[in-house]
């Protein structure tokens, strides 16, 4: 099952990611896929940091189109490094329907 939702701190949107079965997966801006996330994993089943909200494609690719998901290049060079030799990251358009698929 995928689900889809945006995780937000205090008002700020600051992820748009997936729940795929039991993994999270997070969308990244600077490679535009969407990547596996165990930090937000934690944080999604266990300490609830961020707050969560379920959403629909349409609202999820416009909050990509506005940038939630933008890493900083220099404070993050080793996570976006390692984001950028993933081989495992999933485009949006595979997250996305796999998301309308199982709403069937």
């Amino acid at each position: 099952m995928t689900k889809l939702f945006m995780a937000t701190d205090d008002d700020r949107v600051v992820w748009v990611l997936a729940l795929i079965d039991e993994d999270v997966w997070s969308y990244v801006v600077n490679t535009g896929k969407f990547h596996r996330n165990e930090g937000l994993r934690h944080d999604y089943f266990f300490t609830s940091d961020y707050s969560y909200t379920e959403i629909g494609v349409g609202e999820a690719t416009r909050l990509i189109a506005e940038n939630v998901g933008l890493v900083d290049e220099e404070s993050s060079a080793d996570v976006l490094a390692n984001w950028q030799d993933d081989d495992s990251a999933l485009s949006p358009e595979t997250v996305f329907a796999a998301s309308v698929a199982d709403l069937n």
